[in-house]
């Protein structure tokens, strides 16, 4: 398939995607399962995946006809997500949340709840306005979990498996830019899943302030994210993953701060890209961030890190993060076929 019709494919992706996404529900789509009545409180609520159509599994739409499969799925799913998509209001400060169990427990960011025990607004698709209480928070991967006070049963969404969240995954952000509005549903963004690390997952939904502690979605319906970090531009994101709340789910219940903040600005590159046998291709380089303004270009291949070679993306992120804002990283590259030597001065930014 060549690029211009890889491009028209992506123009009409997101008209017909945007018109999904304010559609109403399909009154015949089912509710998320129920709890199993045997699961214990200290285990997270988390369901597999369904078999998947080809159309949401292709790296690239094959043609109109999976558009409009995907199209129909996400708008069948966006009511049910809505209403298990909150507002927060706490103290001064507001956020997004997501019910991920009947009786009303909440996932959000740790920097938007800021502190165990602490009272919260919980502000429903409904109009309902609940009274709820912040419980744990892990300060090292900004997750939190807090509960509704009333009784439920409420609306929610489960939580995927977290081997279930892989690279090129369609998924859907919900949040409430901008802060909640109780004439606005929450708003519905399309992306594809662009990374998934044991700390973050990125993709590249558009997000801004107010949609933090907000939901990330897979075609399932399910939730395999809550958004983190916002990045510059705004396509270029960080969330929590998944695995941050299964696997200290009895933690978060007991109210417990736990994990060490990161301090200050982390250093930061701005590429995207994939292995390669001779160290990491480039397939996407961040405007105004240090690799674009250095001159590094979309389908460089990197080959060596300060005059080393490497073994990835993830070896090549690893040493970023040895480094501070402001160090400078020399990148080898070989770009059609010609070495070019571009030396980098790393900024200070809130994602690799």
């Amino acid at each position: 398939m060549n690029r211009g019709r890889l491009s028209a494919l992506a123009v009409a992706a997101v008209v017909l995607l945007e018109f999904a996404a304010v559609r109403a529900a399909d009154p015949t789509s089912p509710p998320p399962p129920p709890l199993p009545r045997d699961l214990p409180v200290l285990r997270a609520p988390v369901v597999a995946r369904p078999m998947q159509p080809a159309a949401f599994t292709r790296s690239v739409p094959r043609d109109v006809a999976d558009l409009l499969a995907i199209q129909k799925q996400v708008g069948k799913l966006v009511g049910d997500l809505s209403k298990a998509t909150v507002g927060l209001r706490i103290g001064n400060g507001a956020g997004s949340g997501v019910i991920v169990s009947a009786d009303g427990y909440v996932l959000s960011a740790a920097h938007v709840t800021g502190a165990p025990n602490r009272r919260v607004n919980v502000l429903l698709a409904d109009g309902r306005s609940l009274r709820g209480r912040t419980l744990g928070l892990d300060r090292g991967l900004d997750a939190s979990v807090l509960k509704i006070e009333a009784k439920g049963p409420f609306p929610f969404r489960p939580l995927a498996r977290p081997k279930d969240v892989r690279t090129g995954d369609w998924c859907l952000a919900l949040g409430h830019p901008g802060g909640f509005q109780r004439n606005r549903p929450p708003v519905v963004r399309l992306g594809r899943v662009i990374r998934t690390e044991s700390g973050f997952v990125q993709t590249d939904c558009t997000l801004v302030g107010g949609d933090s502690g907000g939901p990330l979605f897979d075609l399932s319906g399910n939730v395999i994210g809550i958004h983190s970090r916002i990045g510059a531009p705004t396509t270029w994101n960080f969330h929590v993953p998944i695995r941050a709340y299964t696997e200290s789910w009895a933690r978060f219940l007991d109210g417990v701060a736990f994990g060490r903040p990161s301090r200050g600005r982390q250093p930061v590159l701005g590429i995207n890209g994939v292995d390669h046998a001779r160290g990491c291709t480039v397939t996407a380089v961040n405007p105004n961030m240090p690799a674009a303004k250095a001159g590094v270009k979309t389908g460089d291949l990197i080959v060596k890190i300060d005059g080393k070679g490497f073994e990835g993306l993830d070896s090549l992120f690893e040493h970023v993060q040895s480094k501070k804002p402001g160090d400078k990283l020399k990148l080898s590259i070989q770009r059609n076929g010609k070495p070019v030597e571009i030396t980098v001065t790393l900024a200070g930014g809130r994602g690799p």
